[in-house]
């Protein structure tokens, strides 16, 4: 069951702000009119605000943001140095797998068990393709994700 209002009803005057209202519209007026930026520094018109403040204020924000891309690109340096040496023990335990698999099916037909041999140097080889062409797919789909990312494509 709905209620109906009154015709002779009237709505009532809206009240004027309170203090604490205005207070309230103040501090939401400053937040929308404070700037951002993006990057490490702040514009040069803040770092002059920032010299104003602080004694060399800027200097300061310069130097931090020149020893946060130093930290930062040693980091990175590191990061690539690690994957690299991870990258190249990967190829060195993966051929030596592969090669004790042939020596082992080598052996295997040498020694009278051509059929077990076979089966064994064949699961081998054809699990070396199968590594290389997952790999290959693999990267260029990564290839082709940066290449997205990069255009701004998502």
């Amino acid at each position: 069951m709905t209620k109906r209002r009154n015709k002779d009803s009237q709505r009532q005057p809206v009240s004027q702000p309170t203090k604490s209202v205005e207070n309230l519209r103040q501090i939401v007026r400053h937040e929308i009119s404070s700037q951002t930026f993006r990057g490490p520094l702040p514009p040069p018109e803040i770092l002059v605000q920032y010299n104003d403040a602080v004694p060399d204020g800027a200097e300061r924000i310069i130097v931090m943001a020149e020893t946060q891309a130093k930290h930062r690109m040693a980091l990175e340096s590191r990061v690539v140095d690690a994957d690299i040496k991870r990258a190249n023990w990967g190829l060195a335990a993966g051929f030596v797998v592969a090669i004790a698999g042939l020596v082992a099916s080598c052996l295997m037909v040498v020694g009278g068990h051509e059929v077990a041999g076979l089966v064994l140097g064949s699961l081998d080889l054809v699990s070396l393709v199968a590594v290389f062409v997952y790999g290959t797919v693999s990267r260029r789909g990564e290839r082709e994700k940066r290449a997205q990312m990069m255009s701004g494509e998502s």
